[in-house]
């Protein structure tokens, strides 16, 4: 499976978050942290279950989104991240 990257965008087919977008904004060897699109929130993945999403087609791979975008997703899930949103 492609390591997962910041600034790689995926739609949410199935569950709880169907229809919103997972921008990834951090990569630890744990979890993966996304900003949800369009709630701007920021949602934790453990690393076994992101990997479980991908290959079951719960989560689509959409695009990897401009540096200039990214960054202002960043500054939000830190902003997020600070008010422990």
């Amino acid at each position: 499976m492609d390591k997962v990257k910041q600034r790689q965008t995926y739609a949410v087919q199935v569950g709880d978050y169907v229809g919103q977008m997972f921008i990834v904004c951090e990569v630890t060897e744990q979890d993966i942290g996304c900003l949800s699109i369009p709630d701007m929130k920021n949602i934790k993945v453990p690393l076994d279950k992101w990997e479980f999403g991908r290959n079951s087609d719960i989560i689509e791979h959409v695009e990897d989104i401009s540096q200039d975008v990214f960054e202002v997703c960043v500054a939000q899930y830190q902003k997020n991240e600070n008010l422990n949103y």
